[in-house]
């Protein structure tokens, strides 16, 4: 493994957009091709924060972020389709946390000033909540960062290959609930596929893994990853299921809520990005009426609850 890659005290730190040139399998081409040409970032929200990257409209600060979207997967399957035992890691947050519970999604978290940069805090982040040795992890690329207007956050993520295997779990059941392991191939297949629609008309991708619905942010990024990279298997995209009636009956046990001023935030805001994540050709609708069946926040609380690949959100 290159030390370049995962060294934080390494001559070059991968800073977002950076390709690092570390060797990787001849079925993960097709993917470090549409990293490198903008075809994978061209299919996400596109939001970038302020210049200046200080507090927000209600004054929250900004913050840089990171997660590790972490595949394995046999290093002599030539590709350009994923091996049958390509995997990739992802974590069940434990329904109790106060925000963003029950959600699946990948290692992450805010960057410390004590990270070197995206790489460190996501491999950081992994062995905190996972056990996970960055010793076996390559490093392959720091995806560009999108911005989440509502938490402040600029979120990098770091894609890596998983060289060395090993037994991961959970470390602080306080913080996660179950983690995973998920075969490619199972969240490529069109029975595990459809989107998710809120009332307001926010749409997004999900997957299904067994009791579970993954979706948001990190449904986003896989989405966008399958489809550049020419993984993708012909699903429905007529398939539109209720946000919140899907992941009421879901395992994931989230306690997710929108409150009317979200709901008319994001009705309203002629900037919003309507993009769909990784799903081409299918836009987010905005119905009449959003306001209706929407919770209401209690005064003096900032919402944060719309879905993470909606740009006016927090991290999922």
């Amino acid at each position: 493994m290159s030390e370049t890659a995962n060294d934080p005290a390494s001559r070059h730190v991968p800073r977002p957009g950076d390709i690092t040139g570390v060797p990787h399998p001849g079925w993960m081409d097709p993917l470090m091709a549409a990293c490198t040409d903008g075809s994978f970032d061209g299919l996400l929200p596109q939001r970038k924060p302020p210049a200046h990257r200080g507090p927000n409209e209600v004054g929250r600060p900004h913050r840089d972020a990171a997660v590790l979207v972490l595949l394995s997967g046999s290093p002599d399957a030539p590709g350009p389709q994923p091996p049958e035992d390509a995997r990739v890691l992802l974590t069940h947050r434990a329904p109790t946390l106060r925000n963003h519970s029950g959600q699946i999604s990948f290692p992450g978290g805010g960057v410390d000033d004590t990270d070197s940069g995206p790489v460190e805090a996501a491999l950081r982040e992994a062995w905190e909540e996972t056990g996970l040795d960055p010793a076996g992890v390559d490093v392959l690329a720091v995806l560009p960062e999108l911005y989440i207007p509502v938490s402040n956050y600029s979120v990098a993520p770091v894609l890596g290959y998983w060289r060395e295997p090993m037994e991961v779990g959970v470390v602080d059941p306080g913080e996660t609930a179950r983690v995973m392991t998920v075969p490619v191939n199972e969240l490529l297949d069109p029975a595990n596929r459809f989107l998710l629609r809120h009332t307001t008309g926010w749409t997004g991708p999900a997957f299904q893994h067994d009791d579970l619905v993954v979706w948001g942010f990190t449904a986003g990024i896989l989405a966008a990853m399958f489809y550049s990279a020419g993984w993708d298997l012909e699903w429905d995209t007529d398939d539109i299921r209720d946000l919140e009636k899907t992941l009421a009956a879901s395992g994931n046990g989230e306690q997710h809520r929108m409150s009317a001023e979200e709901a008319r935030r994001e009705s309203a805001d002629p900037l919003a990005d309507r993009t769909v994540a990784g799903v081409p050709g299918v836009k987010s609708g905005h119905a009449a009426g959003a306001d209706e069946g929407v919770e209401t926040a209690p005064d003096g609380e900032e919402p944060l609850d719309l879905p993470a690949d909606n740009p006016r959100r927090g991290l999922r």
